[in-house]
C-alpha cells in the first residue's frame, strides 16, 4: 500500500503543478478550454438523457459512479486500518528495549510443540498487540490421544517458551485439534 500512495500522490501533485502552471501562463485560454470541455459533457449527456437510450445511459452512470465510490472506500479503509505488528516489545529488559519478531515467536512454537508425541503439525498464528500477543495454536495429532491432557501440556509449554524463555507477555492461547486421519487397514 505504501508504494502505491506515493505513486497516486506522485501523479496528484504532478497535475496540480501542470494545471498551476498553465493556469498561471495563459489563465484566458485554460479557462475557456476548461469551458469548452465541460460544455461538449453537458451537451453529451443532454443528448443521451433524450435520446431513446437513456435508460442505458442511466444504468451506465450508476454502474461507473458506484464502481468508483467503492474502489474509494476500499482504498479509504486500506489507509485508515491499522498494520499488523511485525515484533513485539520484550517485557523483561534493564536499561533498554527489544522487540522480537512475531514470525520467529511462532517459528519457535513450533519447533517446541512439534516435538510433542502425537503432535503431527503445529500451525501458530499469532496477533500482536503493543505489549501482548494472543496466539491460535492449530493442531494436528494421531487420532487416538487424551484431548484434554494434550490441550494442557500445549498450553504449558506455550506458556513456558514465551513467558520464561522469550519474556514476552501471553494474553489469550486457543488451542484448535484436528486429527489425523486413521491408519487404514491392510488387508491380507
Amino acid at each position: 500500500m505504501n508504494v502505491f500512495n506515493r505513486v497516486v500522490m506522485v501523479l496528484l501533485f504532478l497535475t496540480v503543478m501542470i494545471l498551476t502552471i498553465l493556469i498561471a501562463i495563459v489563465p484566458e485560454q485554460s479557462f475557456r478550454l476548461a469551458g469548452a470541455f465541460f460544455e461538449w459533457a453537458r451537451q453529451t449527456a443532454v443528448n443521451y438523457n433524450t435520446s431513446t437510450q437513456w435508460p442505458l445511459f442511466a444504468a451506465g452512470r450508476v454502474l461507473v459512479s458506484g464502481a468508483i465510490a467503492l474502489v474509494c472506500l476500499v482504498l479509504i479503509w486500506l489507509e485508515v486500518r491499522k498494520p499488523r505488528r511485525k515484533s513485539i516489545r520484550v517485557q523483561k529488559t534493564a536499561g533498554g528495549e527489544a522487540h522480537v519478531a512475531i514470525d520467529s515467536v511462532a517459528q519457535r512454537i513450533a519447533y517446541n510443540l512439534d516435538r510433542l508425541p502425537d503432535v503431527v503439525k503445529v500451525t501458530p498464528r499469532i496477533i500482536g498487540r503493543a505489549r501482548t500477543m494472543d496466539i491460535e495454536l492449530l493442531l494436528e495429532t494421531s487420532p487416538d490421544i487424551d484431548i484434554p491432557a494434550k490441550t494442557e501440556e500445549v498450553l504449558q509449554i506455550t506458556r513456558e517458551i514465551v513467558e520464561q524463555r522469550m519474556g514476552l507477555k501471553l494474553g489469550k492461547v486457543q488451542v484448535k485439534i484436528k486429527h489425523a486421519p486413521y491408519p487404514k487397514e491392510q488387508l491380507s
